[in-house]
């Protein structure tokens, strides 16, 4: 209610008094302004917040960039999500030479994926080469649909790429070309986001974008086969709830099945398909650099008798980064709520823990553990 008060306070800035005599050219821009604010109040409004991502690449004026962090902060804090438009390094035609890649990707033969597994220190993962391959569960007891191509920069060297992705003898363009185009180009939005963040909060710009460079991050292009009756006998889900490690996330999906859990609520709300804009969630980084004033986002996927697909980023922080409540967000009224720890530790640890079984979700309190767990030492 508070960012749509602002909007409208926004708006009335462009309105002219009964005095003043537009020419034509002004009154198209003034059009185009007051179009663009009714849109951010719409956005705003909805079930399913939607922040228009143009105003932090040069569009539009102050009061305008000053509502939509607002907005923001609003939807963050209350959802824990909201869909970002207008993003101009993402546009829809983009995606969707992306998700045609994706395909190409998942349809190569299964002997073929397991030359790259990750048990052989690949970057595959699949329920198609067995449970042993499966993806790991973020809740005890649970077997996943999900198969995984994962892309990150942290490769060791130049040709261990060949053993961790395909390369241009398996298909064209090589994987790990394809896929570190599409890390720079959200990396952009990325930067842009972290900026925001701080800002939304009254910090200084570089408050979480400081810890960008060299991040742990990492690309997940998912998919999820329709449920038949033979994938049902073996899997349960289509990837358990969990908070993602890292610092946020961005997600885009072709397909209806993703779910979130907003802050303090019990009921799993689904998340729409919107094909120009990517999901942006909040990581266990941000709940602990903040002290919690932003909570890391549940989610799952359901299992359904459709196929789907999905473009993850993980956006991470550099691995040396000491991971803790930040001062302006402690105080005697609101001590530190979270152990320090650094990044690579945090990675580590929720990768061990899960390796052996301890999952990632507190099914009795619906909580996350990753988000809340405790380290003894950074």
């Amino acid at each position: 209610e508070g960012s749509a008060h602002s909007t409208m306070a926004a708006l009335l800035r462009f309105l002219p008094s009964r005095q003043t005599v537009w020419a034509p050219s002004a009154l198209r821009v003034l059009e185009k302004r007051k179009n663009r604010v009714h849109r951010r109040m719409m956005s705003s409004s909805s079930d399913h917040p939607v922040v228009d991502c143009s105003v932090f690449f040069g569009s539009g004026s102050e009061p305008e960039k000053k509502d939509v962090l607002a907005q923001m902060k609003d939807a963050l804090v209350v959802k824990g999500y909201f869909y970002a438009e207008n993003v101009s390094v993402l546009p829809p035609e983009y995606i969707e030479s992306v998700y045609a890649y994706h395909k190409k990707l998942h349809d190569l033969p299964t002997q073929v994926k397991s030359e790259y597994l990750v048990q052989k220190g690949g970057s595959y993962t699949g329920l198609d080469l067995g449970m042993d391959n499966a993806e790991l569960p973020y809740e005890p007891g649970t077997v996943a649909t999900v198969r995984a191509w994962d892309y990150s920069r942290w490769t060791p060297s130049e040709n261990a790429k060949r053993l961790f992705y395909p390369g241009p003898e398996v298909l064209q363009p090589e994987m790990a070309t394809f896929t570190d185009n599409l890390y720079d180009r959200q990396n952009v939005l990325g930067e842009a986001l972290l900026t925001a963040f701080a800002e939304m909060f009254g910090l200084e710009p570089d408050a979480f974008r400081g810890h960008f460079k060299g991040d742990m991050g990492s690309i997940r292009l998912l998919y999820y086969p329709g449920c038949t009756a033979e994938e049902a006998a073996e899997a349960n889900t289509g990837i358990s709830a969990h908070t993602d490690f890292e610092a946020f996330t961005l997600m885009h999906q072709d397909a209806p099945g993703l779910q979130f859990l907003s802050p303090g609520g019990d009921t799993w709300i689904d998340a729409p398909v919107r094909p120009g804009e990517f999901v942006v969630i909040v990581g266990d980084v941000l709940e602990r650099f903040t002290n919690g004033e932003l909570k890391a986002t549940p989610h799952r996927v359901v299992r359904t008798e459709h196929p789907r697909r999905s473009i993850i980023r993980f956006n991470a922080v550099n691995p040396n980064t000491l991971v803790e409540p930040m001062p302006q967000f402690v105080s005697d009224q609101r001590p530190p709520r979270y152990t320090p720890v650094r990044m690579k530790t945090h990675m580590e640890t929720t990768m061990a823990n899960l390796r052996a079984g301890k999952g990632a979700w507190d099914t009795q309190k619906n909580r996350s553990i990753t988000a809340n767990y405790v380290y003894s030492s950074p």
